[in-house]
Order: C-alpha cells, then sequence, then structure tokens
C-alpha cells in the first residue's frame, strides 16, 4: 500500500513539475498591462488642389513596466516601432520618443515622429490624395486595467476630413489623466481639456466600455 501512495505522489509530483515548467516557458505578455492612453491630432500642412497633406501628432502614457520603455531614458528614440493605418489602405512605419518619465511610478509618457534623417521631427506626414472622411487609427494590445487583469485590445484612432466644407480644417486637440477616481454613489463631475484652432465648436459624449477595448468600426 505504502509502494502505491509513493508512486501516486511521484506521478503527481511529476505532473506539476511539468505544469510548472509550461507555464515558466509561456510568453510574458500574457500577463501584460502596460498602456494606459493616447491621444492624436492632425493638422493640413499643404494643399495643391489634389492631393492634401496632414501631420499626425500623437502621445502615448505607458506603465513602467513596459518592455520598450522600462529600460529607456528620456530622449530614447525607438525607431520604425508601431504602425499607423491612415484609412486609405495606406500604413507607415513609426518612430517613438521618450518624452517624459515619472519619479514617483517610474511611467512613461512617449510621442510619435519621424527619426529617419537622424533628427527628431515631431509628429508624421501623409499625403491624401482625394477629398472624404478617413479614419486614421492605430491598435493593439495590453491595455492597463480594461476588462480583465491581463488587459485587453484597444484602438486609439480619429477621423481626417478631407475637402468640403472640411476644407483647411484642423482637428481639435485634448488632453486627459491616465485614472480618474470615481466614488460609488457619488455625483460626478469630469473636466476635459481641449482646443480647436479653427475655433470650432466642440463637443463631447461618453463612449461605451467596447469603444476603448475592441477594434471596432469607426464611431
Amino acid at each position: 500500500m505504502n509502494t502505491i501512495k509513493a508512486e501516486l505522489n511521484k506521478i503527481i509530483l511529476g505532473l506539476a513539475s511539468v505544469g510548472l515548467l509550461i507555464l515558466l516557458m509561456l510568453p510574458a505578455s500574457l500577463s501584460a498591462n502596460h498602456f494606459r492612453y493616447g491621444t492624436m491630432s492632425w493638422e493640413p500642412i499643404s494643399d495643391n488642389g489634389t492631393h492634401v497633406t496632414i501631420r499626425l501628432k500623437m502621445e502615448n502614457g505607458w506603465t513602467a513596466n513596459h518592455s520598450c520603455c522600462s529600460g529607456t531614458s528620456v530622449g530614447s528614440i525607438k525607431e520604425n516601432y508601431q504602425t499607423i493605418y491612415w484609412g486609405d489602405g495606406t500604413s507607415t512605419l513609426v518612430d517613438f520618443k521618450i518624452l517624459s518619465r515619472d519619479e514617483g511610478t517610474n511611467d512613461t509618457i512617449s510621442e510619435m515622429g519621424d527619426y529617419t534623417s537622424s533628427t527628431w521631427t515631431s509628429g508624421v506626414t501623409h499625403t491624401y490624395s482625394s477629398d472624404g472622411d478617413y479614419v486614421v487609427y492605430w491598435g493593439s494590445s495590453a491595455r492597463e486595467g480594461v476588462e480583465n487583469s491581463n488587459g485587453g485590445t484597444w484602438r486609439n484612432e480619429t477621423k481626417v476630413n478631407i475637402g468640403g466644407p472640411y476644407d483647411n480644417n484642423t482637428s481639435p486637440v485634448s488632453t486627459v489623466p491616465p485614472f480618474v477616481q470615481v466614488q460609488d454613489n457619488k455625483t460626478f463631475t469630469y473636466q476635459v481639456s481641449a482646443t480647436d484652432a479653427n475655433s470650432d465648436n466642440l463637443t463631447y459624449r461618453w463612449g461605451q466600455k467596447l469603444n476603448f477595448s475592441t477594434v471596432l468600426a469607426p464611431l
């Protein structure tokens, strides 16, 4: 009887060891949650009547444990780091630059730009060949605090309006804090900071959770 128990214990121990080995072999990204928030804005920089060129700018907040930023210093540049999709069937690999690092949490903020000439230029340009509405976006995974402890997929996007009633239009620029504390059963107010170069009236709405945590069709 003792011999049977000993053999069973060996089998259980062996299975537990194999299970632990499999867990150790899984990529760390399965439990990553490093993206916090992002903002996009754009402005037209040239218009020859048939083609309009815009400059797109984007800033993103990251947690301290993100592999891109944890070992980098302020001013460091990640070349060809992510892909921007322009809404016209084309895409561009863009560079990221670390703008700041929080002294308390070690979280970082980065901006998108161009370093191809070994000189940093904030923002990335793109030329559209026809008038219309284009949804520019960048999406990935591992969003901080979305839906579950492992984060979730997300999509950072903006709509670019070319020509017609939107000729020479520039997008508004807004900023938001990475986290907003809300108490249960309490009246909640939220201050949004935004500007518009064309002095257009700005409207705001609350987005649904899926608008921020899943790659969906444009709003």
